[in-house]
């Protein structure tokens, strides 16, 4: 069945404005428009010059303001969430053919749902548990009593150690560890690390460090995306958990113990350390870090490289390093900036003085 502008606009919730029955057979910015069947999106009146430069005839436009010069339309409320499910119906997911290659390993202990796709050198440990639709692309490692839902895919690479149980529909990116130890050592005898914490004077020692493992596991909810090249270390005892809806982007570091709520968004190189606790509906943004043993209340936003020290109460909004309110960090950037202007002015002044003596 061909996808016709009608049909898109029903899907979309959105107002049909021209032919209906015009097929879509693209997805397109406006600069790469080139002809009826290829469906625009326009995002706001910015963007009037391309659309006459290309003489956009379909477009996916706002319900205001009004774009110009487009006969074919689509209006709807809120454009990037239409383009949530217009990209769904879209979509081009990874080649994967259902079935086990013939290069897979597939432990005889494990179960594994008949409409499974498990791609080129995988390998699925023992007692794991795989549901109906999940693909693994190619490389995939699936540890001993691994638990996985339904509708999942996991990309080329991704790791996950024994034990851990992930929800349905859940995404993971190329080259992602779940469930490696965490980083948890303790020196035989007070260390330097423990010393200065107490005393405030750094003193050498050569105490040995003994490995604390990880003997409990990664639990992760449903609807998760989990970034390339994140790692979400196992517990210590218990379960490090991710909650339901949450989205992970590539490069973060979730450490052993943590506790994530539901629907939170966790931008690149951002860093939980052990054992904090992150409410629901947080966005942690690029480069912020978040201490041991932390709890940032529901609802929170932390600023990019923000460098957290201390418990957030809910709906806080913090920046800078050390985390303060959004309004006094960037209060303290302007008057940094404000400092070269300062010296040149005191330097002026000095030399008033000096004339003046």
């Amino acid at each position: 069945m061909s996808t016709t502008l009608g049909w898109l606009a029903s899907e979309l919730g959105g107002e049909l404005l021209g032919n209906p029955e015009i097929e879509i057979r693209r997805v397109v910015h406006p600069s790469h428009a080139e002809n009826e069947h290829d469906l625009a999106l326009v995002y706001s009146a910015s963007v009037a010059p391309i659309v006459k430069e290309r003489a956009v005839q379909t477009a996916m436009v706002p319900l205001s303001p009004d774009v110009p010069g487009i006969p074919n339309q689509i209006k709807v409320q809120r454009p990037r969430v239409s383009l949530a499910r217009l990209l769904e119906i879209f979509a081009r997911p990874p080649v994967v053919p259902t079935g086990i290659h013939p290069t897979a390993f597939v432990d005889p202990a494990s179960e594994i749902a008949a409409d499974v796709s498990i791609g080129p050198l995988c390998r699925i440990g023992p007692g794991a548990k795989i549901g109906a639709g999940t693909r693994l692309v190619s490389g995939v490692q699936i540890g001993a009593e691994v638990e996985i839902g339904s509708g999942c895919l996991l990309f080329s690479g991704v790791c996950v150690g024994d034990r851990v149980r992930i929800g349905n529909r859940v995404i993971i990116k190329a080259n992602a560890a779940i469930a490696n130890d965490g980083f948890s050592f303790q020196t035989v005898e007070p260390g330097s690390a423990e010393v200065v914490r107490k005393t405030g004077k750094v003193q050498p020692t050569e105490s040995r460090i003994l490995r604390i493992n990880s003997v409990g596991t990664v639990v992760i909810g449903d609807d998760v995306e989990v970034g390339a090249c994140t790692c979400i270390d196992r517990a210590t005892l218990h379960e490090t958990r991710i909650g339901n809806g949450t989205k992970i982007d590539n490069l973060v570091q979730i450490a052993h113990n943590v506790q994530i709520g539901e629907n939170c968004v966790i931008v690149a190189m951002a860093g939980i350390a052990g054992s904090a606790t992150i409410g629901n509906r947080v966005v942690i943004a690029a480069q912020a870090g978040i201490p041991d043993h932390t709890t940032v209340g529901d609802d929170s936003l932390i600023m990019p490289q923000a460098g957290v020290t201390g418990h957030l109460p809910a709906r806080s909004y913090v920046g800078g390093t050390p985390a303060m309110p959004r309004k006094q960090a960037l209060q303290d950037l302007m008057q940094v900036k404000r400092i070269k202007g300062l010296g040149k002015r005191i330097k002026e002044l000095e030399a008033r003085l000096d004339q003046m003596a």
